[in-house]
């Protein structure tokens, strides 16, 4: 009888300890996981403390220094006129992303085809990328006019290039086995990179989306500083004029929340990616 029980628990005994084994991963997996959200919000929530501490125990006036209690009473006293200057720099800056996304990836596709566009063009694209942004503002604004086509203008330029770097970067990374093997097997050019570069781009293509986004917040709110009677730059401006350094401050938050909105769904878009690639 413990002859013939011995074999019947050794398997059970394995898979018993196969799935505490999985059980401990994925309760290390979740404490990752909530250890990566909860550990900069509760160091976010250090600063404002200490900064609220600060401003009470210094008597900081708040037209130099508000206190984060008063720039929260700013944002609930002005969170319509907020939220309704936000809807433009919203507007502008995804649509200026998404025209910097479509010119990015197109240009740094169409080098891949030819050594010979890449080796006159990208060059000068570089040296483009050289010259601070800023300073090609107001050029935009005379060729585009005032209003929202200047705005969508610098915001895709600005954005253009991070996203054109770093496709051509994963491009230049594909594995050359790989070509090799595809040039073997007789492949077109336009079946290899669809297979093979295109793939092993896609790391450095978020990575160049999640630059972007932000730099097309930069470029919109420098765009409304300039040359805009509306969006939350123009806010700003305005607000500085009339010393309202809490809304300033408020206006700045909404901001921050509109950056992170971009640049978390770009992060989601990167892990949909990953889990349809198998990674």
């Amino acid at each position: 009888m413990d002859a013939t029980a011995r074999p019947a628990t050794a398997p059970a005994a394995t898979a018993g300890a196969a799935a505490r084994g999985t059980a401990g991963e994925t309760i290390d997996m979740t404490l990752d996981r909530l250890r990566a959200a909860l550990l900069p919000i509760a160091f976010a929530a250090g600063l404002l403390l200490l900064w609220q501490v600060v401003v009470r125990v210094l008597h900081f006036p708040k037209v130099i220094l508000p206190a984060p209690s008063d720039v929260f009473a700013a944002l609930v006293d002005n969170f319509p006129l907020l939220m309704q200057q936000a809807v433009p720099t919203a507007r502008d800056t995804l649509a200026g992303f998404l025209i910097a996304a479509l010119f990015g990836i197109g240009t740094a596709s169409l080098l891949s085809f030819s050594r010979l566009l890449r080796d006159a063009f990208y060059p000068l694209i570089v040296l483009l990328q050289l010259v601070p942004k800023i300073a090609w503002t107001p050029l935009f604004i005379v060729w585009a006019g005032i209003g929202w086509p200047s705005r969508i203008t610098i915001a895709a330029f600005i954005g253009f290039f991070p996203i054109f770097i770093a496709m051509m970067a994963g491009f230049e990374s594909t594995d050359r086995s790989l070509l090799r093997l595809c040039r073997g097997l007789t492949a077109t050019a336009w079946r290899t990179f669809w297979l093979v570069r295109l793939p092993a781009s896609m790391p450095y293509l978020f990575a160049g989306l999640k630059i972007a986004i932000t730099l097309s917040v930069i470029g919109v709110i420098v765009a409304e500083f300039i040359s805009s009677s509306e969006g939350l730059g123009f806010l700003i401006l305005k607000s500085a004029a009339l010393l309202q350094t809490d809304l300033i401050l408020a206006a700045i938050a909404v901001l921050c929340v509109l950056g992170l909105g971009g640049y978390g769904a770009i992060h989601a878009g990167e892990a949909a990616v990953r889990r349809w690639r198998g990674e």
